[in-house]
């Protein structure tokens, strides 16, 4: 198969992949019984920069998603922090070669010179708030603040102020006591309460 004709068929998955190719994925798209000329190809492919490598399993095309790409790496998280904030108007940007996500354990971090992704671990009773949205778990816009504020009290920082740079008012604080409940942190709880009583929400 000629180099052209491989670089059509991987881009003709790249929308429906986002991007975001797994060994294999490949393995089965260009269809090769023969590892030695599969490992060929895709360091072909890697040196022409038609695919980037981001793990040992991980290949991106160069309009990749961020949050597609959070997913595969760990499929039991959700995306938090700036992003969701972003999206809801809740902050004004979101940094671009980073996405932050949120699932049950230890923390892990991903770098490349692509993109820089971080999974901040948590506890199973707090692994809620977030829906599946075109097959990407994200943190509703309530959960993410929440989220924001308990690991910013656990030193995480931002490169907005959480106190004055987030606009809550798109927020429902109905939905925001619910989710306390499931807080066993009664510290945590009482910080969260007084962060939105001095904003009268």
């Amino acid at each position: 198969m000629k180099k052209i004709e491989i670089y059509k068929k991987i881009m003709s998955f790249e929308k429906n992949m986002r991007g975001v190719f797994l060994y294999s994925d490949l393995r089965t798209i260009l269809n090769c019984t023969h590892l030695n000329t599969f490992y060929r190809i895709i360091n072909e492919l890697v040196s022409s920069k038609i695919l980037f490598k981001f793990t040992r399993n991980v290949y991106l095309t160069e309009n990749f998603d961020k949050n597609a790409l959070s997913q595969k790496l760990y499929s039991k998280s959700y995306i938090s922090f700036e992003s969701i904030l972003a999206e809801n108007l809740i902050i004004g940007s979101v940094p671009v070669y980073r996405t932050r996500a949120v699932k049950v354990g230890k923390k892990r971090s991903y770098n490349s010179d692509l993109v820089r992704i971080e999974h901040y671990g948590i506890s199973n009773e707090l692994f809620f708030g977030y829906q599946n949205i075109n097959g990407i778990k994200k943190a509703t816009k309530e959960k993410a603040v929440l989220d924001t504020l308990y690991f910013y009290c656990k030193g995480l920082s931002f490169y907005f102020d959480v106190y004055s740079d987030m606009n809550l008012k798109y927020l429902d604080m109905k939905i925001i006591y619910e989710y306390l409940e499931n807080y066993r942190n009664p510290k945590f709880v009482k910080f969260a309460k007084g962060f939105f009583k001095e904003r009268e929400l």
